[in-house]
């Protein structure tokens, strides 16, 4: 059991330094994505460049002035916008949702009968 795990940690450890991604290892070895994730976090072992993989303001709310970028300048990409407010592609595409599900769905758009 504990050389199982060993070479568990020795073939995720290594796909990691070879560069392969967290989803290869994961197949190569035999579990599900987040575990063998949740294996590196617990390994300390660096996966790529983590810092970059993530906006640098991860987790901070949304200023309306920045809100009102995101949704109305329809003429910059939603790459662009993402860029320009140091957030990432995913977050804008986020906040569109929400914005355009408040749009549709708000007190307003309810049809009557």
């Amino acid at each position: 059991m504990v050389e199982d795990k060993a070479r568990l940690r020795d073939e995720t450890t290594l796909g990691c330094g070879a560069g392969q991604s967290i989803a290869d290892i994961a197949a190569a070895v035999g579990v599900n994505t987040s575990t063998a994730s949740r294996w590196l976090r617990e390994w300390e072992v660096e996966v790529g460049q983590r810092e970059d993989a993530r906006a640098a303001n991860l987790w901070r709310p949304w200023k309306r002035d920045d809100i009102d970028f995101a949704v109305t300048r329809t003429d910059l990409t939603v790459a662009e916008r993402a860029a320009a407010l140091g957030r990432s592609v995913a977050s804008i595409e986020e906040r569109l949702r929400k914005y355009r599900s408040t749009e549709t769905n708000g007190p307003d758009s309810r049809r009557t009968r």
